[in-house]
């Protein structure tokens, strides 16, 4: 195993390179899809010092590669990964540099809104990482009336099928009786597969419409859908301070 004061760990070499985050970087090593200096590796605990090559499904890596960030808002419809196999349209196809990003985590098929999109594997691993509070703004439509009895467990959190759903801050609730459906913005600080809409589906309460417009600081404003920007450099360091905690 190298060693040196410069040795990196392989996985987030890999991660700074912008090829996935440091978690798919350690199963990409698992299936003995990465090499270094021409062996194939499966081992977590090998470094990588400057010099040594690093392939990916055999391609060269490099952990130079410039870091791009960038704002979209998301699509009803529109699937959040890089790479689909039914070759639908997917979030990546949105921004210029649609080869080489991947969102940071995921919004479902039917929901709109904030996603981040980088190269960045350390800055997405601090974004989702389950340790790490990245909380996370929705606008919610739900059909009939929401009771404060419902509202209320959903805030102090819910077990679902054995999997336990921390719980959800709720603002500005509202209900139409013409349209018999309530519309609310509800504040989540984990993320979970299809969280918002699982902690409904148990109280059996249909969700409408589900848009989430702000990650952390981060707000869409006046972006319209399908639109997308870059990501000032303050902005992704007040992300990952308010993920750490430091803000």
């Amino acid at each position: 195993m190298n060693s040196s004061n410069q040795a990196i760990r392989l996985q987030k070499f890999i991660a700074q390179a912008g090829v996935a985050s440091r978690r798919k970087a350690e199963e990409l090593i698992a299936q003995g899809r990465v090499s270094l200096n021409g062996k194939k590796v499966t081992e977590m605990g090998i470094h990588v010092v400057p010099g040594d090559e690093v392939r990916v499904n055999g391609k060269l890596i490099g952990s130079e590669a410039q870091k791009v960030y960038y704002l979209l808002n998301k699509p009803k419809g529109i699937v959040s990964t890089a790479k689909d196999e039914k070759n639908r349209t997917n979030v990546t196809d949105f921004v210029p540099d649609h080869q080489r990003v991947f969102p940071v985590g995921r919004l479902d098929r039917e929901t709109t809104g904030a996603l981040i999109l980088t190269n960045d594997g350390e800055f997405a691993n601090f974004m989702t990482h389950p340790r790490y509070d990245m909380p996370k703004k929705y606008r919610v439509s739900v059909d009939g009336k929401l009771t404060r009895a419902i509202s209320s467990q959903l805030e102090s959190g819910v077990m679902i099928d054995g999997v336990e759903y921390k719980g959800i801050e709720f603002e500005m609730v509202t209900y139409d009786l013409k349209k018999n459906r309530s519309q609310f913005t509800v504040t989540l600080h984990e993320g979970k597969n299809r969280q918002i809409r699982k902690m409904f589906a148990h109280f059996k309460i249909p969700v409408l419409k589900l848009h989430r417009y702000a990650i952390g600081s981060l707000e869409l404003e006046d972006m319209k859908i399908g639109m997308y920007r870059e990501l000032r450099p303050f902005e992704v360091k007040k992300l990952l301070l308010t993920a750490k905690g430091e803000i």
